[in-house]
């Protein structure tokens, strides 16, 4: 069990919870899924994005219905179904995706039960831990700490030629997002409506992206997201109608905002700071150059527009 509450992300914690559970139940089949709304809404389907360990069993239809219907408020449930019993627990509630763990064998003892029912909460303590570790308390978005592991994972796939493949027409992008003028209406309307206008703009930085795609509040009135797997023209119309979608929204008493974005493609840098930098340069280039706009670090650099040399980072608070 001490190898389970050492985890310190997700994924790990999800493949030790499946470990542990083989080694007290051996024998008991078990295995995690996590399931998206097909896209004509008929029902359930995996999520190819999820990293998750092969199933231990054929996964039905029926049975991928059932962990969607799972919800807070009925998040286990225990069946027979085809002269097995079933064990079904969610292990995540989130959007549109729904994470769960199932166990099935011939019948459930009460001292089998016992085990996986204390082996789940064990699980869902931790993860509420990790949770409210890795997410900004007003937005509900990813924090900082989850923005740098997650671009440590796309940088170490880039090095380890897992995306090879993929990456002949496709890059992953960083973009920085940064309300303009945004301590005027801290210091014009109070600090209630500016986390007002936060949550808004970070409900449509969401809603305006893919699943596959990660959102982050960096601090204060910055934004990141992380792009996955489009061409160099799909990321450019993906940002300007960002850009867009933020400038025509009417903001309760404020009114319109605008929002200044840079971005660069994770290609081959060494650090996920670097990366960082190259996004915020192209952002301090937009704020410095009439904001409202989208920039390109490779564009700008291309250009002869930036110069070479570290990226300028922290500097887009001069610009409030």
């Amino acid at each position: 069990m001490v190898h389970l509450t050492e985890q310190r992300d997700e994924l790990t914690l999800l493949r030790s919870l499946l470990e542990s559970i083989q080694e007290m139940l051996p024998g008991v089949p078990a295995s995690l899924i996590c399931v998206v709304p097909a896209p004509d809404r008929g029902g359930w389907i995996l999520d190819q994005t999820c990293s998750l360990p092969e199933p231990m069993f054929p996964i039905a239809d029926w049975l991928m219905a059932e962990v969607g219907s799972l919800s807070g408020d009925a998040p286990t449930r225990q069946f027979t179904r085809d002269g097995l019993g079933y064990l079904i627990s969610s292990l995540g509630i989130q959007d549109r995706q729904r994470k769960a763990i199932v166990m099935r064998q011939p019948e459930w003892n009460p001292a089998d039960l016992r085990i996986a029912e204390g082996m789940i909460k064990i699980y869902a303590n931790f993860a509420r831990v990790l949770f409210d570790s890795e997410r900004d308390t007003l937005t509900g978005l990813y924090n900082r700490k989850k923005l740098d592991q997650k671009l440590s994972e796309l940088l170490a796939g880039r090095m380890s030629g897992s995306n090879r493949k993929r990456d002949k027409d496709t890059a992953d992008y960083l973009a920085v997002f940064d309300i303009d003028h945004f301590k005027r209406i801290n210091d014009n309307f109070g600090h209630l409506i500016g986390d007002e206008a936060l949550l808004i703009f970070a409900g449509l930085l969401c809603n305006a992206l893919r699943d596959v795609d990660w959102v982050f509040r960096y601090g204060g009135e910055e934004f990141v997201a992380l792009i996955k797997g489009v061409s160099p023209g799909t990321i450019a119309s993906i940002l300007e109608r960002i850009r867009v979608k933020v400038q025509d929204h009417p903001f309760p008493q404020i009114g319109q905002l605008t929002a200044s974005t840079g971005y660069t493609a994770i290609i081959d840098q060494q650090l996920p700071s670097y990366v960082f930098e190259e996004a915020d340069k192209a952002l301090y280039y937009a704020k410095e150059h009439g904001r409202n706009q989208v920039c390109d670090y490779r564009g700008l650099m291309s250009r002869g527009e930036l110069a070479p040399g570290r990226a300028l980072g922290g500097t887009v608070e001069l610009f409030d």
